[in-house]
């Protein structure tokens, strides 16, 4: 039975290739990311049972971000929340989206017995001295990123900040999650906790975009994806990153552009068109974002019908 949901997914998911495709541009080729997430879906086959859109909607967030969702770089993770899959970012992933930009991040945790120091404002630093070997409480992490030319950004949450994180989670709830490993996993999420507050003082880049996804989820308890124009959707409704483009979550259908679709668009401008020009521009504003590209020749061919309605034609 599984065996066919996973075939069943992957010829669901090839027809979306050349959307990721267009998202991805030089980042990674698109057959890459495609692979990773039928691993990811192997790896991890509840994730078959989840909300088909809410799993197209996760491989398209992966494809904004350019990462990698197999579970084995560290990158990303597609992981089912209540019936939805949703993209979880790694400390990695943010590293990752970081550097792209030409920044750099670093960051660790802090344990008691350590030497640190740091200052905030114009003149940030961090100075951290840990202990080789100190396996003490852990009482905050810090992140620091710098680029060329520009001075560092610092950020340090203390544990009381660390703590309210994971109450907040909804992943923290799960005995398998990693908030719940004190020896790995606990240091892992504190120090990608800071790199993800990091980001809400770099200039806006697509790891602004990642770090509010994952903080509606991690910090909110909210399910969260990226549209492909580049639009956190929060609970269905368009976050604040961005002005929102379009606050419907899109179907599969919309994102794919099949052919039944494009042409109950096309006989709708052509409607439209026959009652003159503010009813194409009306027409033609309720249409997709994305399928706008795939109508702009048909828009530019009515506009003289819809000028001779104008007139009386």
């Amino acid at each position: 039975m599984q065996d066919n949901s996973l075939v069943v997914f992957e010829r669901q998911l090839a027809p979306l290739a050349p959307r990721f495709a267009e998202v991805l541009g030089n980042t990674m080729p698109v057959a890459r990311l495609m692979r990773t997430l039928k691993i990811s879906v192997e790896r991890l086959p509840k994730l078959l049972e989840c909300d088909r859109q809410s799993l197209f909607n996760a491989a398209m967030s992966a494809a904004c971000l350019g990462l990698e969702v197999d579970g084995i770089t560290g990158q990303a993770y597609v992981l089912p929340f209540k019936n939805k899959a949703q993209l979880v970012i790694g400390y990695k992933g943010y590293v990752t989206m970081a550097a792209r930009s030409g920044i750099t991040i670093t960051g660790s945790v802090v344990r008691d017995g350590d030497e640190f120091d740091y200052e905030l404002g114009s003149s940030a630093f961090v100075r951290h001295k840990p202990v080789l070997g100190n396996r003490g409480r852990i009482i905050a992490s810090w992140a620091v990123g710098t680029a060329i030319g520009r001075p560092a950004i610092v950020n340090v949450l203390g544990i009381d900040d660390l703590i309210a994180i994971k109450a907040r989670s909804p992943g923290a709830q799960r005995s398998d999650s990693p908030w719940n490993d004190p020896a790995i996993g606990f240091p892992a999420m504190c120090e990608k906790s800071g790199k993800r507050r990091l980001s809400r003082s770099l200039p806006l880049n697509v790891m602004t975009l990642g770090a509010r996804m994952d903080e509606a989820h991690e910090e909110q308890g909210k399910h969260a994806w990226i549209s492909p124009d580049k639009v956190v959707i929060i609970d269905g409704e368009a976050g604040e990153v961005f002005p929102p483009q379009n606050k419907e979550t899109p179907t599969s259908s919309q994102l794919i552009g099949d052919d039944d679709e494009i042409m109950r668009l096309r006989d709708g401008l052509e409607e439209a068109a026959a009652n003159g020009q503010e009813s194409l521009r009306s027409a033609w504003e309720k249409i997709p974002k994305m399928l706008k590209q795939k109508l702009e020749v048909t828009k530019d061919r009515l506009k003289p019908i819809a000028d001779k309605a104008d007139q009386g034609g």
